[in-house]
């Protein structure tokens, strides 16, 4: 009886268990009804999906909001994968949002990390014709960002290394060695000049100096000359204002002089032509003689 008494015991803690169990996997499908998730799809041509794969996170600013439902490589196009996500329905997915793949540099493992880059758009809702669900587009990862960056700077190396093994040249070299050896001449040949040069200097402090020293000397004797200079200049001017009035008044006589010439002249030239007929002069023209505008027949 008491073996009995216990299995029964052993069998009903056993059943509680169970129900118990499928209450909470009943409780736990309800909240899962309850929460709403929203399906895109991705076409990723330029990204690789190394480490991919079914039930990889989907991340929203570093958050987890979804995963990986289905993925597809279409043969009609190379380099084209066809990724299906789940989003829970309470991460806003706007209009001109991206996708892109992220991916641990230890574990090797990806995700998919959705950006929305247009602020106050619309939510991603339309489908395109012939697609099931809306499409995000293709993204750039940030590890591709930075490889391109790394790329770039080591192009730059490669042209800053050229360069330099240019410079570096054996024929370049050769110039600066020239050049190096062409300075230490002159160098030395100014360390010898250098007590000539200052002994050249002194000679020219001194010879300012002296300058200094007889303009000095000058500069009272300069200063009255020019004084008497203005003094004569002056001078010189009203002298010729006296002279250029006195050469206006003779100008003057001298035409006075002229018009009384010309009037005389012009009186003996009536003289000498009355001269010539004296008879014509007393009497009066001859009756042979013709008068003005008369002819003879």
């Amino acid at each position: 009886m008491e073996s009995e008494a216990r299995y029964a015991w052993v069998g009903a803690v056993i059943v509680a268990l169970i129900a118990s169990l499928a209450a909470g996997l009943l409780w736990l499908k309800g909240g899962l009804e309850d929460r709403h998730f929203n399906r895109y799809t991705i076409y990723f041509r330029q990204q690789s999906l190394d480490g991919l794969q079914l039930n990889s996170d989907v991340k929203m600013y570093g958050i987890k909001v979804g995963k990986v439902l289905d993925y597809e490589i279409l043969p009609t196009e190379a380099k084209n994968v066809r990724v299906v996500i789940e989003i829970d329905a309470k991460a806003p997915v706007m209009e001109g949002a991206v996708a892109m793949v992220n991916r641990n540099l230890l574990t090797g493992l990806a995700s998919i990390e959705v950006n929305n880059l247009v602020e106050k758009a619309p939510p991603l809702t339309r489908k395109p014709a012939g697609e099931p669900y809306p499409v995000l587009l293709e993204g750039q990862a940030k590890l591709a960002r930075f490889t391109e960056r790394i790329e770039g700077v080591a192009v730059r190396a490669d042209e800053t290394l050229s360069r330099l093994n240019l410079l570096l040249s054996d024929r370049n070299l050769a110039a600066v060695e020239a050049t190096l050896d062409n300075i230490n001449e002159t160098s030395a040949a100014v360390a010898r000049d250098i007590p000539d040069l200052k002994r050249a200097l002194i000679a020219s402090h001194d010879a300012a100096a002296q300058v200094n020293k007889q303009f000095a000397q000058v500069g009272p004797r300069l200063e009255t000359t020019l004084e008497e200079t203005r003094l004569a200049v002056q001078e010189l001017r009203t002298g010729v204002g006296q002279l250029r009035l006195s050469t206006d008044l003779a100008l003057q006589e001298w035409q006075a002089t002229g018009r009384a010439l010309r009037g005389a002249s012009q009186a003996v030239a009536d003289t000498a032509r009355t001269l010539r007929e004296p008879a014509g002069a007393l009497f009066g023209p001859a009756e042979s003689s013709l008068g003005p505008g008369e002819t003879k027949e």
